[in-house]
């Protein structure tokens, strides 16, 4: 794969990182517990970590990272920040929200390993991708808790 294809794709796992970053602060400010609060600043700090090392991989080779998500999360962002003014959001509406979210990161994360990137690059998306989907289980674990 040539290096600007290589650059494109690791720049969409950014934009796609970034946007989860920015919506588990989101989700963190509007958690209902300490708890909850605690569980997505912490995944939000790991997809802060994740999108700095994807830019990284990006500098590594030479390309420009990119520094902000995608107009498609801010979009998200704003009809959840409406939703919540019409309803009362508890944390297990919150964590639905979340893992919908993540499958959807995960998936993009998916994607780019079936593009042939190089090895190096590969490992480096392999390693996020295992982040995000310990993340995302720790989600689902904590929502089937809030529903029991």
């Amino acid at each position: 794969m040539e290096r600007d294809r290589i650059v494109d794709t690791l720049n969409e796992l950014i934009r796609a990182a970034e946007d989860s970053h920015l919506g588990f602060q989101r989700a963190a400010e509007n958690a209902p517990d300490p708890d909850l609060k605690s569980l997505l600043n912490d995944i939000g700090a790991r997809r802060g970590a994740i999108v700095r090392e994807l830019q990284r991989l990006v500098a590594t080779i030479g390309g420009a990272p990119e520094a902000t998500g995608t107009l498609l999360g801010g979009a998200q962002r704003m009809l959840e920040d409406l939703q919540s003014v019409f309803r009362d959001r508890d944390g297990g509406t919150i964590l639905d929200s979340l893992v919908r979210r993540e499958d959807g990161t995960l998936e993009r994360f998916q994607q780019a390993l079936g593009a042939d990137l190089p090895p190096e690059v590969a490992a480096g998306v392999m390693e996020q991708a295992a982040r995000i989907r310990d993340d995302r289980d720790r989600l689902t674990a904590r929502r089937a808790s809030h529903a029991a």
